[in-house]
């Protein structure tokens, strides 16, 4: 597992489509149809620049984070996590559906 740059999921909850290197390592997860493109170099930038300039209004980069991302679900997750692998240590309060680290 890669570690992913935290812009890249502030920009897009800000609704602001990526333009991420296909060499970075980490991050990928989150470009798709809906949040911005890759390019590989120099090669390819201007063109996948343009790309995501004329079609700045097709990408929904928040829409798709609140929808998949966000406390909402990372937090179910992380509450099946623990309540899947650590039961047996761990208490948690009845009715809970989620953890939210603070």
């Amino acid at each position: 597992n890669y570690a992913s740059p935290r812009v890249v999921t502030q920009a897009m909850t800000l609704n602001v489509p990526v333009l991420m290197n296909k060499n970075i390592v980490g991050g990928w997860k989150y470009i798709n149809n809906q949040t911005g493109e890759f390019f590989k170099d120099l090669s390819d930038f201007t063109e996948v620049y343009r790309h995501l300039e004329a079609n700045i209004k097709h990408y929904k980069p928040r829409e798709y984070i609140l929808q998949n991302y966000g406390n909402r679900n990372a937090g179910k997750r992380f509450f099946d996590f623990v309540k899947e692998n650590f039961s047996d240590k761990v208490q948690l309060p009845e009715g809970s559906k989620m953890l939210i680290p603070s």
